[in-house]
């Protein structure tokens, strides 16, 4: 008898203990799924908004502001001109002050290895416009899907890696390796690796707005 009240009590002691530890592994994972779609520096809504965007034409990149200057057109300045392989054109941004904390959010190729960087607005104007002295690279995966019954886009993204880039006083390139694996997707479900460069710091021009000439992603295998 004493033995069979020693058992059950046993029981009971490990089944509360158990209780305990399956709530807190619960509670984990909970926890562990919420960190999907947070972002780093740049809100959340902003973030989406511009994924929607890409997600309709992944050619085309989105940034926070651009600046319109009066006598040109609104496109003179876009973020298009820093993925056309022209040096001399240029992103300038539209915020008032240096630019700290404006983006551009960019499709990134998944076998690409590395990104380069060419600060500035081309040789020719280099000294009127501040030019890009800190920034940040940041790197996310993002799956697409269609809002039941409509053609909106609905994107889901994880936060997988940063680069931080320091760049010198010159029209000059620098060239980051990408810290993070990123592996040929799935065919099955939309899914894209994403960019966004982040300004921090400039270096002072004429002009207050911070500008970058050119972004370039490549796929170098075996260099590190």
């Amino acid at each position: 008898m004493k033995k069979s009240i020693a058992l059950i009590l046993g029981l009971v002691f490990a089944l509360g203990l158990g209780a305990p530890d399956a709530l807190a592994k619960k509670k984990a994972r909970k926890k562990k799924k919420k960190k999907t779609n947070v972002t780093k520096i740049i809100s959340a809504k902003e973030f989406t908004e511009a994924l929607v965007k890409l997600g309709k034409d992944e050619r085309v990149p989105v940034a926070s502001s651009t600046l319109v200057e009066k006598g040109r057109g609104e496109d003179y300045y876009s973020v298009e001109k820093m993925f056309d392989n022209d040096l001399e054109t240029f992103w300038a941004e539209g915020k008032k002050g240096a630019g700290a904390k404006e983006w551009v959010v960019f499709h990134l190729p998944d076998d690409s290895t590395h990104v380069e960087v060419v600060p500035g607005a081309g040789k020719e104007q280099f000294e009127n416009f501040n030019r890009p002295r800190r920034a940040l690279l940041d790197y996310y995966l993002v799956k697409f899907k269609r809002e039941k019954g409509t053609d909106n886009l609905k994107p889901k993204f994880k936060w997988i890696g940063r680069s931080r880039l320091k760049f010198k006083d010159k029209p000059t390139p620098i060239r980051v390796r990408i810290p993070v694996k990123m592996p040929e997707l799935a065919l099955s479900v939309r899914t894209i690796y994403v960019g966004v460069i982040i300004l921090q710091k400039a270096y002072r021009g004429q002009f207050a707005d911070t500008s970058i000439a050119e972004l370039r992603t490549s796929a170098v295998w075996g260099e590190q």
